[in-house]
């Protein structure tokens, strides 16, 4: 299918919604989860685990809810996950006894990690919350939690969730003419989730933004989505197209803003949101190591948040500190 670029350049970026005051995490929607419950303890001690889709990663959560009249000790969690996820935040963020590992008696693509708690008071629960970052497209894993702990009468007991599924889906876009007067109207739907994945470039040498930008047009037309427009000066491009897999309509722009390179999803269908910015990252991550525009990928730095998974409002000088606006925390990124 063609691009039609010349219908549109001329009067069609006034009718576009500009992401510069994007909620740098989006609007986070209520997603139906997939949730396990395991009791134990004449039903006393309960460890419940919840998955979902959360914009741009997965949320996997995990409670462990005491119910007795009395405290239990010595309170051993492990979470088991597998390797094709990046852990990129906790809650709560200041979590300090984590110990990520392999796992030696399980397979090669299996992690771990390990907290403890010294006790967990009656009626008192504990919650722990990861997000994790897909590193591949098409994968697939379970993620399951494991605690022991010492009941009242000096007993040692373990309790375990079910595994809960995990996978990345397979994307097969193809072209979807829309009206760049149409795009507004759709980001309004109140079903259409947004997410957006931010990375800055860590290296010494001053960077072609334009040649960028270029960069960023050639893999949205080569994963087959429809032109509609883009804004040069601003360095922002909008491609519109139809995931035959689930049968949804996406939006994605690409830009370039306050020297951040960023992909921006918009669509109703939550995983979408996640495969798609899984493939676009890998896609950009390749071009830059092939035009040799860094040497690994350790010169790409993820802005976000360390704390609450914002994205910085900017890519900052190396060394010097930058606050998130959302939770206001200082952090050096490189």
């Amino acid at each position: 299918m063609s691009f039609k670029e010349d219908n549109y350049e001329d009067n069609s970026i006034k009718d576009l919604v500009f992401f510069e005051d994007i909620d740098s995490e989006a609007e986070e929607k209520k997603e139906i989860p997939k949730v396990t419950k395991e009791i134990d303890q004449q039903t006393n001690i309960i460890l419940s685990t919840e998955l979902i889709p959360y914009l741009s990663k997965f949320k996997y959560t995990s409670i462990l809810s005491n119910e007795s009249f009395a405290p239990i000790n010595d309170v051993k969690v492990k979470i088991q996950y597998p390797s094709f996820l990046e852990l990129s935040r906790s809650i709560p963020p200041t979590i300090t006894n984590v110990d990520i590992t392999k796992d030696e008696d399980e397979e090669e693509n299996i992690e771990l990690i390990k907290l403890e708690f010294s006790n967990i008071n009656a009626n008192e629960t504990k919650e722990i919350s990861l997000f994790f970052t897909p590193k591949n497209i098409i994968n697939e894993g379970k993620i399951r939690t494991f605690s022991a702990f010492v009941n009242n009468d000096g007993y040692i007991r373990v309790i375990e969730s079910e595994p809960l599924k995990i996978d990345i889906n397979q994307v097969v876009l193809q072209p979807k003419l829309i009206p760049s007067s149409k795009i507004a109207e759709f980001l309004k739907d109140k079903d259409v989730r947004k997410a957006i994945r931010s990375y800055g470039i860590g290296i010494n040498q001053k960077l072609d933004l334009d040649f960028l930008f270029n960069r960023l047009e050639v893999i949205l037309r080569a994963n087959n989505l429809q032109y509609i427009t883009k804004d040069e000066k601003k360095k922002i491009l909008w491609y519109f197209g139809l995931d035959l897999e689930t049968n949804s309509d996406v939006l994605v722009v690409g830009q370039i803003k306050e020297n951040k390179i960023e992909w921006i999803i918009s669509t109703k269908n939550p995983n979408l949101i996640i495969s798609l910015l899984v493939l676009l990252s890998s896609e950009l991550k390749d071009v830059l190591l092939r035009m040799g525009i860094i040497d690994s990928i350790n010169n790409l730095y993820n802005l976000e948040c360390k704390a609450c998974g914002s994205v910085l409002p900017s890519f900052p000088t190396k060394g010097k500190s930058i606050k998130c606006q959302n939770c206001h925390l200082d952090q050096i990124v490189w």
